[in-house]
């Protein structure tokens, strides 16, 4: 008999891709929430026939229908969750995992960070401890273009000069799929010990480096930035629900950002046995599959910049060369692709060999190996003339070469 798995929240963001994964694994997944046939809201208590014989319970579920003014006791989240765990334990279930957040913290400026602060405190001092798992989970891109993962996305590419709070802020992204398999790995491993884990990239990035990673992989160019006092996002916020055919942006989404600190994911992701992929190289993959022509029309730049005459072979090698290292989009103006000699006022020097475009021109001229001409090579005035005007560009290439790094 399959395994019994019970998942709250199940039609959200992250739970609709763990039920389908769960079931992808084989176990009997229950959703609790808010499809017809599951009558359990976040508050009620639970039928003891719809937990029992359950390995785990994931949940996921929270109301957001609280203001302000309850985030603390009188908050339904807190009450329900500690029910929701109260019943499972009594129900005899061995593991119940509740997906928390890396804004979680008594001083959070978001009522959201607060809120699930206060359910980790309660879940610890209630009978239910000894089955609770705390997922501290961090800022989950990828799959559909929903959440906070679709309005980043969307706001990304709105233009190439962005106003924008808390630029320097650390996020630690985490795929969809990562966070589903970190949960069902908490909800089925026995080895696991009742305690807080993060799920996160172990490397925290800047905000600002994180939309630029958005709109790069949507085939966008530079982004740049206004940097704006939080009063005026907030304020912001409030006139995108007055505005129409832009976004409209929560105000408790801009406080979780203004309030974000980074969490050490270390010795929870050797745990839980997850090697997080690199967000640029997944992002490309998913959101860069509409932007294959600009890939190609980069590919053929870099290609006419090293001096070839662009084959259909050599466009294809070089195009999925590029994807595949995650360089795909480089994000090139297009002043630049239709010029692509100004490429070499970008372009580093030969021992940055981690910068982008470096290794973007090196797989260039891996692609147009095969079809370059045998014996023609270089006059001993033209090496001159390239020696010199490497000489010559080179304070204006450290200076500009940042910009496709």
């Amino acid at each position: 008999m399959a395994p019994r798995l019970i998942i709250t929240g199940s039609t959200g963001y992250i739970g609709a891709r763990l039920a389908a994964m769960a079931r992808e694994r084989g176990f009997d997944v229950v959703e609790l929430g808010r499809r017809p046939e599951a009558k359990w809201r976040i508050g009620d208590e639970p039928a003891t026939s719809d937990l029992e014989g359950a390995a785990a319970v994931i949940h996921l579920a929270h109301s957001w229908a609280t203001g302000a003014e309850t985030a603390e006791e009188n908050n339904i989240n807190i009450s329900g969750t500690v029910t929701l765990a109260k019943a499972a334990k009594a129900a005899g279930v061995r593991r119940f995992v509740f997906a928390s957040s890396t804004s979680s913290r008594r001083e959070a400026l978001n009522v959201y960070g607060r809120t699930k602060f206060r359910i980790e405190q309660h879940l610890a001092t209630s009978p239910a401890a000894p089955i609770v798992r705390i997922a501290r989970i961090g800022l989950v891109y990828g799959g559909p273009r929903t959440a906070m993962f679709g309005l980043m996305a969307k706001l990304s590419v709105l233009s190439p000069l962005l106003p924008m709070i808390g630029l320097s802020r650390k996020v630690q992204p985490i795929h969809l799929d990562e966070v589903a398999a970190g949960l069902l790995a908490l909800a089925t491993d026995e080895n696991q010990p009742p305690q807080t884990f993060v799920l996160a990239q172990e490397r925290p990035i800047s905000f600002a480096a994180w939309l630029r990673i958005l709109r790069r992989s949507q085939g966008k160019g530079k982004l740049h930035f206004i940097p704006i006092p939080l009063a005026a996002a907030l304020f912001a916020c409030r006139m995108t629900k007055l505005v129409p055919l832009v976004p409209t942006v929560d105000p408790e989404r801009v406080l979780g950002l203004a309030g974000a600190a980074p969490m050490e994911s270390g010795e929870s992701l050797k745990l839980l046995k997850l090697n997080l992929a690199d967000p640029m190289t997944v992002l490309s993959q998913e959101l860069g599959q509409k932007s294959e022509e600009p890939s190609r029309s980069e590919a053929g730049a870099l290609l006419r910049y090293l001096g070839s005459t662009p084959t259909e072979a050599q466009l294809q090698r070089l195009s999925e060369g590029l994807r595949r290292e995650g360089l795909a989009p480089l994000g090139l103006s297009p002043t630049l692709i239709k010029h692509p000699r100004l490429l070499a006022l970008y372009e580093p020097p030969a021992n940055r060999t981690q910068h982008r475009l470096a290794k973007a021109l090196y797989l260039a001229d891996l692609a147009s190996e095969p079809e370059r001409q045998r014996g023609q090579k270089a006059g001993l005035f033209d090496a001159i003339l390239t020696i010199g005007t490497d000489i010559l560009l080179l304070p204006l290439r450290a200076l500009l070469a940042r910009r496709y790094r």
